[in-house]
């Protein structure tokens, strides 16, 4: 870790006040690329995207994908394990959008959906390397 001079906090004369914006996460965040596949269902008919995660959390995952999501839109991501031929598939929301990353949280409605969505945290968790034994 290379050190540098200190920072002087003391107001400066003639500075404009910042207003720094305190970050607040509610699950760590893993750093990884992966693969996936996005599932999104609309009136005109399921539409399917590839697409990478960025980083991943025990709430969701940031995903780019090529494909128009909107804010509250339902879609179920879908991460296959390596030697695996059975996809894991984990349903969630679109929380936020900036171009074509895409903040999904995670929804489990019900038990079966808990159980999905932990099944592919867990996988998708090994496959970054930062599974917690």
């Amino acid at each position: 870790m290379a050190t540098g001079p200190a920072l002087d906090r003391r107001p400066q004369p003639n500075a404009q006040p910042t207003h720094e914006k305190s970050v607040f996460r509610r699950w760590q965040r893993y750093r990884l690329n992966l693969p996936l596949r996005l599932i999104v269902t609309r009136d005109d008919g399921p539409r399917i995207a590839e697409g990478r995660a960025s980083d991943i959390s025990e709430g969701g995952l940031l995903i780019f994908a090529g494909i128009e999501l909107r804010g509250n839109d339902n879609v179920t991501v879908e991460f296959t394990p390596p030697y695996s031929s059975a996809p894991v598939r984990a349903p969630g929301v679109v929380r936020h959008r900036r171009g074509y990353n895409y903040g999904v949280e995670f929804r489990s409605e019900t038990e079966a959906d808990r159980e999905q969505v932990a099944k592919f945290r867990s996988l998708v968790q090994l496959a970054a390397g930062t599974a917690t034994r």
